[in-house]
This record gives C-alpha cells, structure tokens and sequence, in this order.
C-alpha cells in the first residue's frame, strides 16, 4: 500500500516541478507605462490596470493562440 503513496507523492512532486519551470519560463511583458487591454496608465512596473484586464488579456491571447 505505501508504495502506491510513493508514487502518487513522486508523480506529485513531478507535476509541482513542472509547474514551478513553466511559470518561470513564461515570458514577461516589457514595462511601457500603460495597461495592455485598456491601453489605462500603469504605475512604474504594473502591466495591467486591475486583476480583470489582466485576465481579459490572457483570455484574448489564448483564443488568439487557439484560433492561429
């Protein structure tokens, strides 16, 4: 039985890695001062406005990156 808990932990531990170097590998927006779905001014190193725009924009590239 403990042996089917070892593999779920390591498949686990796996799984968080990746995920861990997926999100440091995601590529950051440059800093240009303004919000990137409202087009709103940004305080220095913000990309988005609010959380909304932020995830208005993920959603569009998304689409973009699904549709081609």
């Amino acid at each position: 039985m403990s042996d089917e808990f070892d593999r779920a932990s390591d498949l686990e531990e796996i799984h968080r890695e990746m995920a861990i170097k997926n999100a440091r590998n995601k590529p950051q927006l440059p800093d240009i001062g303004q919000c990137y779905y409202c087009a709103e001014f940004t305080p220095p190193g913000r990309r988005f406005c609010d959380s909304e725009c932020r995830d208005g924009y993920e959603a569009e590239m998304a689409a973009k990156k699904r549709n081609g």
